[in-house]
């Protein structure tokens, strides 16, 4: 099977550029073609260079001053270059626009088209419109332009499934994502008491709420005297205000380490005792699943798709509010050995469920046959 898959901005180190990643890898294991449509992999995961065959941007021949409609001549110049040198079966849009399926489809009728969700798509469109359209998204009313160009719309969760049928009055089918293929090799120390370090990995935006964590965390430290915070993550040029806000609230005890990488983060998943989650309504969330597959407990937010994921009380925590996460960062650090240890084979066995095979096994065969794997 050939498959031409679109992400325009795999320059960013994010939960949806990885799962392109994962995608593409697992296709090509199965012995799929794989074709990667994008503006650029500079500053990317490194892993793309060994991953697919690629097709990248390209300019009109003439000046075109506005930004929407250079985007779109651009986006579709490049999948009429994919779609001539790969001549796909399946075209698959790994972000919310679905302007992508429509051109491919305007440019190949028989072509299977596949939309996957990550998240409720008008979250980030509150962006201003420069820095959104840079990055080659389009408004939501737009996108909904060209839903008819989708044959299967995929979603991450239960949660943004109920989005979509709110926000498109369509059905999509749960294909939840599986953790890197690098996170699956085991730990040694599953079971080995760890210092009281509280782990939080995203990128640098204000959705993530790291400086939510930096400033509470003088209260976690008034009841544990040597709990640490590590804030590991990616700059995002959209938010680059907020990395700085949050460099000059930094204390002591915390540390902040940009572009980790995946050898890193697992060596700070393996070490740290609670992986901490402060965004409100994750839609999935990658990382509080590679954290566990390292055997960091997660506590996060009873809202959104992690409750999907995080099993409250046995492979961490669910908060109802900010005030019940400090208390539980506490709680998670002073907990006896016996019952962390507990929690944590559990977050493994939890995590293990989520193996980018189980995801990319059940892609691909709701992208053969339009209906799900027996």
């Amino acid at each position: 099977m050939r498959v031409a898959i679109i992400h325009p901005h795999l320059f960013v180190r994010g939960g949806g550029e990885r799962l392109t990643k994962i995608l593409a890898t697992g296709l090509e294991r199965a012995g799929d073609e794989v074709f990667i449509i994008t503006f650029s992999l500079k500053g990317g995961f490194p892993e793309f260079d060994d991953v697919g065959k690629k097709v990248f941007f390209k300019s009109p021949s003439i000046s075109l001053k506005n930004t929407t409609i250079k985007n779109l001549v651009e986006v579709a110049l490049s999948i009429e270059e994919a779609i001539q040198c790969a001549d796909p079966h399946v075209f698959v849009s790994m972000t919310e626009d679905v302007v992508n399926l429509g051109i491919a489809r305007l440019l190949k009728r028989k072509l299977r088209t596949i939309q996957y969700v990550h998240f409720p798509f008008e979250e980030e469109s509150h962006f201003s419109r420069s820095p959104y359209t840079d990055y080659y998204r389009f408004s939501s009313w737009f996108n909904k332009q060209f839903l008819w160009a989708a044959d299967l719309i995929f979603c991450n969760s239960n949660y943004t499934q109920a989005a979509i049928s709110r926000a498109w009055d369509k059905t999509a089918q749960v294909v939840y994502p599986g953790i890197d293929y690098p996170f699956m090799e085991r730990v040694d120390n599953i079971g080995k008491p760890r210092e009281n370090i509280v782990l939080y990995v995203g990128r640098f935006t204000k959705l993530k709420r790291q400086d939510f964590l930096v400033k509470i965390f003088h209260k976690v430290r008034e009841k544990v005297g040597d709990a640490r915070l590590i804030l590991a993550g990616y700059p995002n040029g959209r938010h680059s205000h907020f990395l700085k806000n949050l460099l000059s609230l930094r204390e002591e005890a915390v540390t902040i380490e940009l572009n980790p990488s995946d050898r890193q983060l697992i060596q700070m998943y393996s070490s740290a005792k609670v992986y901490c989650h402060p965004r409100i309504s994750e839609p999935f969330g990658l990382t509080p699943l590679e954290a566990m597959s390292q055997g960091a407990p997660v506590l996060a937010y009873n809202r959104g798709g992690i409750q999907e994921t995080v099993i409250d009380g046995e492979t961490g925590y669910l908060a109802k509010n900010d005030e019940e996460f400090a208390r539980y960062i506490v709680k998670m650090l002073e907990l006896e050995h016996s019952e962390w240890a507990e929690m944590q084979h559990k977050a493994v066995e939890r995590a293990s469920t989520f193996s980018p095979d189980s995801f990319v096994k059940r892609f691909r065969a709701l992208a053969i046959s339009g209906s799900a794997p027996c």
